[in-house]
């Protein structure tokens, strides 16, 4: 079985077959453009696989378009006008992960994570619901917010939540997407999304994988403009838009270029540690509500069981758990219960995601970045 390719390969392939197909069409040979054509469709197809939500349907969907394209090229004759309009649609259907929409998720959604949204109501949620309270007490507002911990830890989600509970327009970014789709014009492509989420009368811009997108500067001159693009659209909305609010998460937090973390850019960086007993507990009684299970199931068990385990995990532990109870209920017609013999037998072999090592990683950053919250913590 071959290895899953890198999206950033996957991407640069996509563009390749894309270019020779465009140039064999021009000249005529459809056989040739036609043969590009599938190969770039087959490409897309593999990025899609390897993404999730909104931007893996829109890439199945230009793969399928490819498809039609390719069929069509031996059939009907296009015009080259016809074709570039073709082009730029398709284009612009990739960018559909960008659509911005007011998410369902509130706060109670949010396991735990108490001090989290305490930090977060009070640099972003409450200046943008009580602005004259601000006003009133000088209080700083702007800048941007970087989540990060361990993955599956919810940052995608208390992101949202927080759109929620402002009632803002939510622009979910991935940074890897962004430096994959646009080798080389990725400052075109910033300015462009600061400037859609500037129109908005309230909007969240949140990035994942910021690592990705403003690494470190002095090792890549592609990744110096693209952090260099980025700063200047960061300082130019801090403050003049107190409506536009910009949330980051990572987990790898050490690799973005520190210009990043100051003053009124990302200065206050939350971190969101793995869930704790009540909150892994919340987690698996949502999964498990509705679900036939025996009289003598124990969710704390499971809970003392799941020490290093993220929500993510668990998510995927409860999903697991259900499988043989659902299939001997599927071959014997008879409602089969969970019990926690079906939760035992998968965590058999399913070890949590984040080792120890990474979590010390983790708490040693926060330590160094929040100092102060965790010698505070110590005294207690």
């Amino acid at each position: 079985m071959k290895e899953e390719k890198n999206i950033n390969v996957l991407s640069e392939t996509f563009e390749l077959y894309m270019k020779k197909g465009k140039q064999a069409r021009e000249k005529g040979n459809y056989a040739l453009a036609k043969r590009n054509f599938l190969l770039a469709s087959e490409t897309m197809m593999q990025m899609a696989k390897q993404s999730q939500g909104k931007l893996k349907e829109v890439r199945m969907e230009r793969a399928r378009g490819l498809v039609k394209i390719s069929d069509n090229l031996g059939k009907t004759p296009v015009s080259a006008k016809k074709d570039d309009k073709s082009d730029q649609q398709e284009d612009d259907d990739l960018k559909k992960w960008q659509t911005a929409e007011i998410p369902n998720i509130t706060f109670d959604d949010v396991a735990g994570l108490d001090e989290v949204k305490k930090a977060i109501t009070i640099k972003m949620i409450n200046p943008a619901k009580y602005p004259e309270k601000y006003k009133m007490y000088g209080k700083k507002t702007g800048g941007g917010v970087l989540l990060y911990g361990p993955p599956g830890t919810g940052k995608t989600m208390i992101a949202k939540a927080i759109a929620n509970e402002v009632g803002a327009k939510f622009y979910a970014v991935k940074g890897s997407d962004i430096v994959s789709k646009w080798v080389g014009d990725s400052e075109k492509n910033i300015n462009s999304l600061f400037a859609e989420a500037n129109k908005q009368d309230k909007a969240i811009i949140f990035i994942d994988e910021m690592d990705s997108l403003i690494g470190k500067r002095g090792l890549d001159t592609h990744n110096d403009k693209r952090v260099n693009e980025f700063l200047q659209q960061i300082d130019g909305f801090s403050g003049r838009n107190p409506n536009l609010l910009l949330l980051g998460a990572t987990n790898r937090p050490w690799d973005i270029d520190s210009a990043a973390m100051r003053s009124g850019r990302f200065s206050q960086k939350i971190y969101l540690p793995l869930p704790d007993a009540p909150a892994r507990k919340f987690m698996i009684e949502k999964s498990m509500k509705g679900v036939p299970v025996a009289k003598d199931f124990d969710v704390d068990k499971i809970v003392s069981q799941t020490q290093m385990y993220s929500g993510a995990d668990l998510e995927e532990l409860c999903d697991r758990a259900k499988d043989e109870p659902l299939l001997q209920a599927i071959a014997t017609d008879k409602v089969v219960l969970v019990t926690n013999a079906d939760f035992d037998r998968v965590l058999e072999s399913m070890p949590p995601s984040v080792t120890e090592k990474e979590l010390l990683e983790f708490e040693k950053y926060n330590a160094e970045v929040n100092g102060y919250i965790t010698k505070k913590k110590a005294k207690k």
